[in-house]
């Protein structure tokens, strides 16, 4: 299993708020539905803490069941004209801030065994 890591965010002129509910309501449902060989998807909203400031403005992880899965949803995701569109009415591309993962819990409290 590997997991990507990807910083995410708003396009300009739109609140933090604005940005995360439509992320949240719109965007995350359609990109579940329409990604292909994803396993998990969670997004991670950025809380405001005072005296402190984040790059971007949250971070999306997505888990595959190897690398070549990976490849082939990313070849989907970039020729999905509704996917591109609607991702284009709330963000913004950066360059950097990507990663492919392998992750190696070394405390897990929460998941039930």
């Amino acid at each position: 299993m590997i997991k990507t890591i990807a910083l995410a965010y708003r396009r300009p002129g739109l609140t933090r708020e604005e940005y995360n509910r439509y992320w949240l309501e719109k965007h995350g449902p359609l990109a579940a539905k329409l990604i292909p060989g994803i396993r998990r998807y969670v997004q991670n909203h950025f809380i405001e803490v005072p005296g402190m400031e984040f790059e971007g403005d949250g971070i999306v992880e997505m888990w595959y069941d190897d690398v070549q899965s990976w490849q082939k949803s990313l070849a989907a995701i970039r020729t999905n004209k509704e996917l591109m569109e609607d991702g284009a009415k709330f963000a913004q591309m950066k360059p950097g801030g990507f990663w492919v993962v392998e992750e190696h819990v070394i405390l897990d409290t929460i998941t039930k065994k």
